[in-house]
């Protein structure tokens, strides 16, 4: 993959990882175009076999399946520090950080979101180069592979993206998957 496919994996990936408002209902046909454009089969059919399996859902039933994963799901939500630091007081000292991170590279983060948000952090990489983007990426591939991991269990639609996003992250050298899906 090359720098501009890996950012624009970053940012279909970031984008389908938000909440589903009509925004992203009429994007999806639009983005079809781009998505085909992946020279990555499995960054491409990953993403793809998502919108497939969410296009067959209803609007509500999207919204739904969103809020049951990533609002309601402890353990399948998208912030990356949650499942390892909870609501300890070391996940501040982590957000933190990653603030810090974000501005010395000349991006800033809204008071919206927390900065371990991954759609966040996956906007963040689309806009700087790989080598910063796998920076950032590498020190919390653990996590990202267990929010994979719990939405694999939960037979979730969003395993897709998670998997998509492991399949960029092995490109830039980042995740090795051994049989059995355990990050080495």
């Amino acid at each position: 993959m090359n720098e501009q496919e890996i950012s624009t994996s970053y940012q279909l990936i970031a984008f389908l990882l938000q909440y589903p408002d009509q925004e992203k209902v009429n994007a999806l046909l639009e983005i079809k175009d781009t998505i085909n454009e992946l020279k990555d089969a499995a960054v491409r059919e990953n993403i793809q076999s998502f919108i497939k399996q969410v296009g067959c859902l209803s609007y509500e039933e999207w919204i739904d399946q969103y809020i049951e994963y990533f609002d309601f799901g402890k353990i399948t939500n998208l912030y990356v520090t949650y499942l390892k630091l909870g609501e300890q007081r070391e996940r501040g000292l982590e957000l933190l950080k990653l603030k810090k991170y974000y501005e010395s590279n000349g991006f800033h983060v809204s008071e919206k979101e927390l900065p371990d948000y991954l759609p966040l952090m996956l906007e963040f990489c689309a806009l700087v180069s790989v080598p910063t983007s796998s920076e950032l990426l590498g020190m919390y591939t653990k996590n990202i592979d267990e929010i994979r991991n719990q939405l694999q269990k939960a037979d979730s639609d969003y395993v897709y993206l998670l998997e998509a996003l492991l399949a960029v992250m092995r490109n830039c050298g980042l995740v090795e998957i051994a049989e059995g899906g355990e990050t080495q």
